[in-house]
């Protein structure tokens, strides 16, 4: 079973695939143009930028592999090499926040979803899976917004409606949560019968073959259920 969300597996997907010189470089032709009138310098600085990326994803790509094999420490010493190697490669942030994750490294993982919010303030899935770290650190304001900001970016997740209405039980607002678990179930309904994959890593270990979010006193919301 994999141990990381599609989200991480395509961008996973994307770091080894021949096609993705973006990544790295840019594509094929426009490097080629760069390369024909760069100096000798800027060639240089471009060459060693290359290199550092496909170095990073050779890492990343060890950690991966570690990670499945459920050695999360190894696997995070890993993708910090990456991330040494090439500061920019933002897979290795999402893949280090996911292993901090499953270690219960609350915070250690809030720090790669802040680096990884600040590269793209509209990737809705790392809202869901910061406040979920924030939650796990009692952080109840800071996990209401990041699930809001969630649902704001638009994105029909009956897990963060669900998310965000047991923040608002453990808040003590019991109409905003009945709200909000309303929305999860009938958003759930109209999905496949195999429940949504879950982008928080403990949630999708707990996560059962049922439509509706789990709210109030679950075992996710006090960090018991690895």
């Amino acid at each position: 079973m994999n141990r990381y969300s599609s989200a991480v597996l395509i961008g996973i997907v994307l770091c080894t695939s021949g096609n993705d010189r973006s990544f790295a470089a840019g594509n094929g032709d426009a490097n080629a143009n760069v390369a024909s009138t760069a100096t000798p310098e800027e060639a240089a600085i471009q060459a060693a930028a290359y290199k550092a990326r496909l170095a990073a994803r050779a890492a990343a790509d060890e950690g991966f592999f570690l990670g499945r094999r459920g050695d999360f420490p190894a696997a995070r010493k890993k993708f910090s090499q990456a991330i040494e190697l090439d500061p920019k490669f933002a897979p290795a942030y999402r893949l280090r926040a996911d292993a901090c994750l499953k270690m219960f490294d609350w915070a250690g993982a809030i720090v790669d979803l802040d680096t990884l919010i600040r590269l793209d303030p509209n990737y809705a899935e790392i809202f869901n899976e910061r406040g979920f770290a924030r939650r796990q650190l009692g952080d109840l304001h800071g996990a209401w917004d990041d699930f809001d900001r969630c649902i704001t970016l638009g994105t029909d997740l009956p897990l963060a409606y669900g998310n965000r209405a047991e923040v608002e039980l453990m808040l003590g607002d019991d109409s905003a949560a009945a709200a909000d678990l309303a929305q999860a179930q009938s958003l759930a309904a109209t999905m496949p019968e195999s429940p949504p994959a879950s982008s928080t890593p403990s949630a999708r270990k707990n996560q059962t073959h049922h439509k509706t979010p789990r709210t109030g006193t679950s075992n996710n919301a006090k960090g018991t259920t690895r």
